[in-house]
């Protein structure tokens, strides 16, 4: 009995290494099998780039077993040095207003007090800017439809007094264009100076932001949002990415379009954190199975894993998520389109992409699409993207609440 219980803390805790930097008492919960306690002891040993430090675990049951005591000492070899034992896993939420004021409310102040309560520790805040076209040159944050600075210092001030830090996520759509979308922003470009035009703009218009979030102390930025029609550009957006560096502080991504933008992009080496706008189609079923979603998901992981060893970073979902209607895993990108409730196919869809990313050494967060400044916004009768008081949030937070969340290591026991 001591010596499988032994085992399974050491199986546990070796596992975990990538997510584990703690000194204190923790249970570990065992996925259905109940819980114990024990106390780690965490020792780092510091060694140089491009070297992972070494981590000494001592663990200590707390059930009274107290002979089992020992020492284990484990070192990641990994030559990612972005993705090392201190990485911090983004446990992230996207909180998305498009009306000026709301984010200042006590209704939003509420919201986000709910977030809390899930195990959220990073927030995406989304700014929505607009130009008319997608083969316009302008960009303007003037409409009422962008929150005002001032909403984006109070929405920053109120995450971080509970214990969240903020990645500011500014967005770029079309104001008056509906045949298209910002991903094909550049595609009705016909001249160079049309393309050094609009470039010029996206700098005045991202440069603001990246002042703004160094002011108020955001720890992250994304520096574009699915521009796939202009990623393409590799020296432009090497200079977007520098003027941002020589503004902010802080960690930088970009959030890529799935299925193609995040393969095509040469620069991913200027950026911390290869972002990704997860979207992926899943099955071409209704009601597939938690185990078809998560097989759904071998290929985009092996892909994802990949790009991270291709180019020394590791990756973060910066947006994914999926409304609860039927058949919402096989194009989680539709917004407008109607459906059947379905709370279960929702949360499946969270458990699948909780289990696949959730212990990759090169994954290093997700932001689910996305929560509301309504703090009404969700229950069992929403169909929209908020996993709010349905059975997805119960998913969610049985990971983000937890130390050590291991089911599919005590799967295979």
């Amino acid at each position: 009995m001591l010596k499988s219980r032994y085992l399974m803390y050491r199986q546990l805790l070796l596992i975990t290494l990538a997510t584990i930097v703690l000194t204190g008492n923790i249970a570990i919960d065992t996925g259905g099998k109940g819980s114990v306690a024990a106390q780690v002891l965490a020792t780092p040993v510091t060694a140089p780039a491009p070297s992972a430090p070494t981590v000494t675990l001592q663990v200590i049951p707390l059930d009274g077993s107290t002979s089992v005591i020992s020492r284990i000492t484990a070192s990641s070899n990994t030559d990612n040095a972005y993705a090392d034992l201190y990485s911090e896993f983004q446990k992230g939420m996207d909180y998305a207003s498009w009306w000026q004021g709301q984010y200042s409310t006590t209704s939003a102040d509420q919201s986000l007090a709910n977030l809390k309560v899930t195990g959220t520790k990073w927030l995406g805040l989304v700014a929505t800017c607009y130009q008319e076209t997608y083969a316009s040159t302008g960009i303007t944050c003037a409409l009422e439809r962008t929150p005002t600075d001032d909403d984006l210092v109070h929405a920053v001030t109120y995450a971080h007094s509970l214990g969240m830090k903020v990645m500011l996520k500014p967005h770029l759509d079309l104001n008056n264009d509906p045949s298209h979308w910002r991903g094909e922003i550049g595609a009705g470009f016909t001249s160079e100076t049309q393309w050094q035009t609009w470039f010029a703009s996206y700098r005045t218009f991202i440069n603001h932001y990246a002042d703004l979030a160094q002011a108020i102390q955001v720890e992250q930025l994304a520096v574009g949002t699915e521009l796939v029609g202009t990623s393409g550009r590799e020296t432009d957006w090497r200079v977007v990415i520098g003027d941002v560096r020589n503004r902010f502080s802080g960690s930088i991504t970009y959030a890529s379009n799935h299925s193609g933008e995040e393969t095509s992009i040469h620069w991913w080496d200027a950026v911390d954190y290869i972002g990704i706008d997860a979207y992926y189609p899943l099955t071409n079923k209704n009601n597939p199975s938690l185990a078809e979603l998560r097989a759904a998901w071998a290929n985009p992981a092996l892909i994802l894993e990949n790009l991270s060893k291709q180019y020394n970073r590791p990756v973060i979902f910066t947006e994914i998520g999926y409304r609860s209607i039927d058949g919402a895993n096989q194009r989680p990108w539709e917004w407008q389109s109607g459906g059947i409730l379905d709370l279960q196919e929702q949360a499946d869809c969270y458990h699948a992409v909780l289990e696949t990313f959730w212990n990759k050494a090169w994954f290093r967060g997700i932001y689910w699409w996305y929560w509301s400044t309504n703090p009404n916004q969700g229950g069992v009768t929403d169909k929209d993207y908020t996993p709010f008081n349905k059975p997805a949030e119960t998913i969610m937070k049985g990971y983000y609440l937890a130390l050590l969340y291991l089911p599919s290591l005590l799967k295979s026991q």
